[in-house]
């Protein structure tokens, strides 16, 4: 299928599937044209890049033109720059494949029907139109490796716009779809569907979407199986809540979640899922599941394409998850009587099953590691001999020190455990001797016993509200995770006094950042968010300094393999580029930069040092303004060119670094907000990284509260052009944003600075005074307010 060619990769137009049937065999017999010392020169490959012998491989051509198909393919690709302004234009349109198809999508746009690589029987690439293709492409290029090819249907603006188009009318309707691309060699939209395609023609029949005759649909199979009848009169079960489409044909990663044990019961006609760890749900099973109840004796639920079954009130391992799937899909059939909560099954198996699985798994693994079936069976039985101790230890361990240990995950395959614990205890203390060897400690914040207590407080407040949320325990962070279904509606019962969240308590939000808008003339270079700050003043100066500055890097150890380095280099002429680019989008001058310099303070390295290498006052060089100030005023719906969703006035009542003055008042703008999408729905949208701007929230801005700001005007100023292009910066005077690393941070009653993400640490606002103090003074500032 293929796609807009345009930001292709060399790769993903080379690498192509013969390679992967043909590295079966050798390849005299798979390439009998090449001769013995071109197979020898792909199998033996000594040039830079491997791709090239993968391509030699797979298209049968020797490496000398693999290289030389592979660097047409890359002419014309963008490397990092190393100078200051545009780069030279092209010396022709045909220059490289890219910009010829740039230069007939904007000149031939009419008649222009796309691009693509073939690589067999002859190379070349086709060059579409949809009539008058040799003489058009004449206009541009006499290379012959360009061949012009006449293709009837739409050009690939029509092709791109129906696409888009079709994109629209399907999500009105409310149709679930897996993949849609426009094929540009064929002049087709195939859609691959998870439903059948009946309700799209009706829509289009009734006058209701455009559904042009080249779009293909791809239904799903029918189920190999059909759905058992229900035996009439049975009324065991009265809901089977089901995903109102199919997703048997979904991408899969290859990341997964693990699998899971739990239990499967039938309550009041519903079936529940216990997964361990995880309170009991309503499950909400695949379109490939179905109700068997032809046993009176039993209920079962069967898979439609295998016929395998796992029953009511037994025991089952919940498999195949993708990251961020355990949450329901919003749309849900077959749930009238079984309203939720849910959880979501994908695959479901007996722990009978899962267990056989696993333990043949296991012992065929350390067969070959061991190199005998019966030494191999030996270990595995003393492995889920420990493993019976593991647990009996956990479960008096949790019980006697609960106040202590957070959790302990057995890992049943290699008969060890790790345990999450506080620094109260050492993890000797609380392992004994016998199996301290397999246990392995990690010091956390809070023991379970308190995490407990808060999810437990949460989840009962959250069910007498009559609100839908997940809750799980995030050891490691010492909090109770909070994943509402409707952030609006807690807010609401927050504020009418339904809900205290616990201290431990955090609210997981999808996070939603600023719009990047694309349709914009700013996205034909994509270099050109960089000019502006090339054209400041200081900029070659700041750059010689750059240039001078060694910067701590991390890199790969030259003695271990499994860890890194740190080390000072300088950096490279287009690192140096890159690096001024931050100092001047940052407001920094080169007079700053000397005085900071002079007074030990360095933002060259700063900046560099966010990834991994952050300090109190490394993060606040990173910000033109740091204050305490009071929320004055909040506009949650004010969309705007910049990207931003929504604005906040600060009422400044001390600076810490800056040239504002206390009772100034600063505006800054938010990703967080209200935001309308295409279907014209308005909601809500919250950041991460910001506080929130609805009430009664753990991180509301509430009337009164105090909070440290790390701020950036020129920071606002180069987000607004990358966002929204030349104009989307307000112009009614100065507005700012918080740095990307240094969220808001509100001040409790003991003067502690709380950040809304979970890092940097709190940090008393007396020390953070006191580290800032320095920095001011070099810039030639004193620190005013309140506390002075």
């Amino acid at each position: 299928m293929i796609r807009y060619l345009f930001g292709a990769s060399a790769m993903a137009l080379a690498i192509l599937s013969p390679a992967f049937a043909q590295e079966q065999k050798p390849l005299s017999e798979t390439c009998p044209n090449l001769t013995a010392e071109e197979i020898e020169a792909i199998e033996n490959y000594k040039g830079e890049f491997s791709e090239n012998a993968w391509y030699a491989r797979a298209y049968c051509v020797s490496v000398e033109e693999a290289e030389r198909r592979m660097e047409i393919q890359n002419r014309g690709a963008i490397g990092p720059r190393t100078e200051p302004g545009p780069p030279p234009p092209p010396p022709a349109p045909d220059d490289s494949i890219g910009l010829l198809a740039q230069t007939l999508h904007e000149k031939e746009g009419d008649t222009f029907a796309g691009l693509w690589i073939q690589h067999r029987p002859t190379y070349g690439v086709m060059v579409a139109f949809t009539r008058n293709a040799a003489s058009t492409l004449a206009k541009y290029t006499s290379d012959p490796l360009y061949v012009p090819v006449d293709r009837l249907g739409p050009s690939l603006t029509e092709l791109r716009a129906a696409q888009e188009r079709l994109m629209r009318d399907l999500q009105a309707l409310d149709v679930n779809w897996f993949g849609m691309g426009g094929n540009e060699a064929t002049g087709k939209i195939e859609v691959t569907l998870g439903q059948s395609a009946d309700p799209i023609r009706q829509a289009a029949a009734r006058g209701e979407i455009e559904l042009p005759d080249f779009v293909v649909f791809e239904e799903p199979d029918p189920f190999p199986i059909a759905a058992p009848p229900v035996p009439p009169g049975d009324a065991r079960v009265k809901g089977f809540p089901q995903f109102a489409y199919r997703t048997d044909g979904m991408a899969r990663t290859l990341v997964g979640v693990p699998d899971v044990p739990a239990r499967l019961e039938l309550r009041d006609g519903c079936l529940w899922l216990a997964p361990e760890g995880e309170a009991p749900r309503i499950a909400v099973w695949e379109q490939s599941m179905a109700l068997e109840l032809s046993d009176s004796g039993k209920v079962a639920v069967m898979n439609r394409f295998s016929g395998a079954k796992v029953y009511a009130d037994s025991d089952v391992v919940l498999m195949g998850l993708q990251p961020g799937e355990v949450a329901p899909p919003n749309d849900v059939v077959g749930a009238d009587r079984c309203p939720g909560p849910y959880r979501v099954v994908r695959g479901i198996v007996p722990r009978e099953v899962w267990d056989k699985q696993r333990r043949d798994a296991a012992i065929a693994g350390r067969t070959q590691e061991l190199g005998s079936r019966a030494a191999a069976e030996a270990d595995y039985a003393a492995d889920m001999a420990r493993v019976a101790e593991l647990k009996a230890w956990r479960t008096q361990a949790l019980a006697e020190h609960g106040d202590v240990i957070a959790s302990i995950y057995v890992n049943e395959d290699q008969g060890a455990a790790h345990m999450f614990h506080t620094d109260a205890l050492t993890r000797d203390e609380l392992v004994p001797e016998t199996l301290r060897p397999f246990v392995t400690g990690q010091v956390v914040p809070q023991g379970g016993t308190a995490l407990e207590a808060a999810r437990a407080d949460i989840v009962a407040q959250i069910a007498a509200a009559g609100l839908d949320a997940r809750v799980s325990i995030e050891e490691i962070g010492g909090f109770v995770d909070l994943y509402p279904a409707d952030l609006a509606a807690l807010s609401q019962a927050a504020v009418a006094g339904k809900i205290t969240f616990p201290p431990l308590v955090r609210i997981m939000e999808d996070n939603q950042g600023p719009i990047y808008r694309q349709d914009i003339p700013l996205r034909r270079d994509p270099e050109a968010i960089w000019y502006p700050l090339e054209a400041h003043p200081d900029f070659a100066a700041i750059r010689a300094l750059v240039e001078e500055t060694p910067i701590m890097r991390s890199e790969p150890s030259p003695t271990d393999h499994n860890s890194s380095i740190w080390v000072a280099r300088k950096p490279s002429r287009a690192g140096s580029l890159q690096q001024t680019h931050w100092l001047i989008a940052s407001g920094y001058n080169l007079r700053e930069i000397q005085a900071l310099r002079a007074a030990g303070f360095d933002p060259i390295e700063a900046l560099e040092d966010m990834n991994g290498r952050q300090t109190i006052e490394k993060r606040a060089l990173t910000a033109t303004d740091i204050v305490v100030a009071e929320p004055a005023g909040i506009d949650i719906a004010d969309e705007g060119l910049d990207g931003f969703s929504s604005s906040v006035r600060w009422r400044v009542i001390e600076v810490l670094k800056g040239s504002a003055k206390p009772g100034d008042e600063l505006r800054q703008r938010l990703a967080s907000g209200m935001r309308t999408d295409e279907a014209g729905v308005t909601r809500y949208g919250q950041s991460n990284d910001e506080p929130s701007l609805l009430p009664g929230l753990p991180t509301s801005l509430e009337p009164g509260s105090r909070w440290v700001l790390h701020l950036s005007d020129a920071l606002y100023a180069h987000a607004a052009y990358v966002q929204g292009g030349e104009g989307a910066e307000r112009s009614d005077g100065d507005w700012y944003v918080a740095v990307t690393w240094m969220a808001p941070s509100r001040i409790d009653g003991d003067g502690m600075a709380h950040p809304v993400t979970n890092y940097p640490e709190p940090i008393p606002l007396d020390e953070l005074r006191e580290r800032v103090t320095p920095i001011q003074r070099a810039l030639d500032l004193e620190q005013s307010g309140e506390e002075q």
